[in-house]
C-alpha cells in the first residue's frame, strides 16, 4: 500500500483515512507525526495555512480550498448522469447503490428531495418511477437519522418488486388453488361439444402443457404501459400449440355441462380480465389500479357477447382414450374457492 497524495481528486476525509491506515500499518500512531506526514503528502499547488495543529483543522482547510468545490461538483455531475441498467451482471444493484452512496457522501448531498430526485432519475422504468415516488413519501427524514440508508433500501425493494410484475407478452402459468393443478392444454380434441383442443387442470407442477403467453389488447388510452393491470383486457395463447384460450358460449363441458373451455387458432370478439382478490402483495399505482404480481391469487373472467364467464376447475373429470383429465369450465354461478388461481411468472 502506497502512501496516498492529496491533489483534490478525493474527499479530504477519505484521503485522511487512507493516510492513517497506512501509518497504522507502519506502526505510526502518534497524531502529531501523522499530521506532519499528511502535510508532506499534499500537492504543492494546494496552499494551506501552516498553523494547522489537528486533523479537524486540516480537513476544514482542505474543504475551504477551491479544489474541493470542483471535486464536489464533479461528484454531483456523476450522480446526475448515473443510470441504473440492470442486466445479467452479478451484484449489479449492490454495486450501483454502493457507488451512489459514495458519490452522495463525496458531494456532501444531504437534502432529502435532492437524494430522491437523483434516484428517481437514475432508472427510466415506469413501475419504478411510480412506486418509488409514492413509497418514499412514507419515509420521514426527521425520524430517519440515516435517511440515505432508508431510501437506498427502498430503491432495492422496488427494483425487486418490479421483477415480480406481470408484463404484456410474459410467459405465465396458472395454478388452481384448491386442487394445486396447473391450467393446461394439448393437441387432444374433445369428443363432444366443439371438438376443439381440450383445456384441463393438469399436473401439480408446471410443464410444457401449462405455459401461456399473456398479451394485452392494445387500446387507444393514453400512457399505456407494458405492465398488466387488474381489469386490463388481454388474450391467453398456449405456448406449446400456439392456440388461443377461450370459454364457449355455445358448447357445454363434457362432465358438468357448464361452459366448455377450449383452445383454437380463431380470434373472437371477447377478451380475458384478471379480477383482484385480497392479496398482501398487491401493489397500487397512483390511480388505485392494481399491477398484477407473480404469485397473486386471482379470478379470471372472459367478457364477450354481453355475457361474463368466470374460469373454474373442480374435482370432476372427463376421459378421452382411457386418459383422465380434470375438468376446467366457465360459469355464471356464485364465485367460490374453485374460481381462485395463482398466477406465476415463468419469464
Amino acid at each position: 500500500m502506497e502512501l496516498p497524495k492529496y491533489n483534490g481528486n478525493i474527499h479530504p476525509e477519505e484521503w485522511l483515512k487512507q493516510v492513517q491506515t497506512h501509518c497504522y500499518l507502519k506502526g505510526v500512531e502518534n497524531e502529531i507525526q501523522i499530521l506532519k506526514i499528511c502535510k508532506l503528502m499534499i500537492d504543492s499547488t494546494i496552499i494551506i495555512p501552516k498553523e494547522i495543529n489537528s486533523f479537524d483543522e486540516l480537513i476544514k482547510s482542505l474543504k475551504s480550498h477551491t479544489t474541493f468545490t470542483i471535486f464536489k461538483n464533479s461528484c454531483k455531475r456523476k450522480l446526475q448522469l448515473m443510470k441504473y441498467n440492470p442486466g445479467k451482471e452479478e451484484n449489479y444493484t449492490a454495486s450501483f447503490l454502493a457507488n451512489f452512496r459514495s458519490l452522495c457522501n463525496y458531494a456532501e448531498i444531504n437534502d432529502p428531495d435532492e437524494l430522491k430526485t437523483l434516484l428517481v432519475n437514475s432508472y427510466s422504468n415506469d413501475f419504478f418511477k411510480i412506486e418509488f415516488a409514492k413509497r418514499v413519501d412514507n419515509i420521514d427524514p426527521k425520524e430517519s437519522p440515516y435517511y440515505i440508508d432508508e431510501i437506498v433500501k427502498l430503491f432495492n425493494e422496488v427494483v425487486l418488486d418490479e421483477l415480480k410484475i406481470i408484463k404484456s407478452d410474459s410467459l405465465i402459468a396458472l395454478k388452481h388453488v384448491t386442487t394445486g393443478r396447473y391450467l393446461s392444454s394439448c393437441d387432444i380434441k374433445y369428443q363432444t361439444g366443439s371438438r376443439r383442443n381440450i383445456v384441463f387442470a393438469g399436473e401439480k407442477f408446471s410443464n410444457s402443457h401449462s405455459i401461456w403467453l399473456l398479451s394485452k389488447i392494445k387500446s387507444h388510452k393514453l400512457n399505456q404501459q407494458n405492465m398488466v393491470f387488474y381489469n386490463d383486457g388481454f388474450h391467453f395463447r398456449h405456448k406449446e400449440t400456439n392456440n388461443l384460450f377461450w370459454l364457449s358460449y355455445n358448447y357445454k363441458s363434457p362432465t358438468t355441462g357448464q361452459s366448455e373451455a377450449f383452445c383454437n387458432y380463431e380470434t373472437y370478439n371477447a377478451c380475458w380480465q384478471i379480477i383482484n382478490l385480497e392479496s398482501k402483495n398487491r401493489t397500487h399505482n397512483d390511480n388505485n389500479t392494481l399491477y398484477v404480481n407473480s404469485k397473486d391469487i386471482i379470478k379470471l373472467k372472459i367478457i364477450g357477447d354481453g355475457q361474463d364467464l368466470y374460469l373454474r376447475s373442480h374435482d370432476f373429470t372427463f376421459t378421452i382414450n382411457d386418459e383422465t383429465f380434470q375438468e376446467v369450465v366457465g360459469h355464471e354461478d356464485r364465485i367460490g374457492a374453485n374460481d381462485e388461481w395463482c398466477i406465476e411468472l415463468i419469464e
